[in-house]
């Protein structure tokens, strides 16, 4: 996976406790060949994400900084309900309560992060 682009240490480390923990509950609900599609898809908001801001209308820092958790999330979520089996809907569903709770905690920091150069 490409490696993402942030727009200070604290961005990143906001942002990496969250996708990290996505990442740590698929690998522990799927395959090896789901656990890889699935990082393929992440790698893919990875570039979206990296390559934001060269289009004309795209330069929006607050939109910029919060692709990564939404998109993430977004991607997580369906990807579970994919998933979802008689045997595993409790596992699946508080990883889903977990990662919602984290995501609003994730956006509300991100929220107050000011545009810096480092």
């Amino acid at each position: 996976m490409q490696k993402v682009v942030y727009s200070s240490a604290e961005h990143k480390s906001i942002v990496d406790v969250y996708v990290t923990m996505c990442k740590q509950f698929v690998q522990e609900v799927s395959t090896k060949a789901k656990y890889h599609s699935y990082i393929d898809v992440l790698s893919t908001l990875v570039d979206y994400h990296n390559g934001y801001g060269e289009g004309v209308r795209e330069n929006n820092f607050y939109d910029w900084i919060m692709i990564l958790p939404i998109n993430t999330a977004v991607m997580t979520n369906g990807y579970f309900a994919a998933l979802e089996t008689k045997r595993n809907a409790a596992v699946l569903r508080a990883y889903r309560v977990v990662l919602e709770q984290m995501l609003q905690e994730t956006v509300s920091k991100l929220d107050l992060l000011q545009p810096t150069n480092e």
